[in-house]
């Protein structure tokens, strides 16, 4: 309880109400991706065998719920006296999370950049942001990123026999160099 009696435990409605707008954005985001992630129905079967039923189901079991959300967020914004620090609330369900978001954006550019620059290379970079972004910027902390994608690469290359995929960025090197340590980076 706080001074005025109120329970610190909910978080506010207008918190609330703005995940409800993100799980939106998400469903909304999905459906758009679903054409790309997922098969024509097959012509011989049945409607409900479709591969994308399971995935609608579960999109509109987020997007349902932020549609709701989302209306009782504009709704208490347009009556709110004040509408800035309506908004502020709302904005207060995000506001620890913006490391995450940044976490989250590095590792979806190393998932890109795994094929283009190989998966050494790219695991060295993804460390180094990582490092950087939480303040560990000294030699200390780039040796020690350099040690862990080296342990990394020889324990799946030449422990586990796991093969990398050849990176796009080896076709610029002369086809000796390239096929020499295109499997190990």
């Amino acid at each position: 309880m706080d001074e005025q009696g109120q329970n610190q435990e909910f978080p506010p409605g207008e918190a609330v109400a703005a995940v409800g707008l993100a799980c939106l954005v998400i469903a909304v985001g999905l459906v758009l991706l679903l054409p790309f992630a997922t098969h024509v129905q097959p012509a011989d079967k049945a409607w409900f065998l479709s591969p994308r039923n399971i995935p609608i189901l579960g999109i509109a079991m987020i997007g349902l719920p932020g549609l709701v959300l989302t209306q009782r967020l504009l709704r208490g914004w347009r009556l709110s006296p004040d509408p800035h620090a309506y908004l502020g609330r709302a904005r207060s369900a995000f506001g620890d999370l913006l490391p995450a978001f940044g976490y989250t954006a590095l590792f979806c550019l190393y998932m890109a950049a795994i094929p283009i620059l190989g998966f050494a290379i790219s695991t060295l970079l993804f460390g180094q942001a990582c490092l950087w972004a939480s303040g560990l910027r000294s030699r200390r902390w780039m040796a020690w990123n350099l040690a862990f994608t080296v342990v990394i690469v020889v324990l799946l290359r030449g422990v586990m026999g796991l093969w990398f995929p050849h990176a796009s960025i080896f076709t610029w090197l002369p086809g000796g160099i390239g096929n020499l340590i295109g499997p190990y980076l």
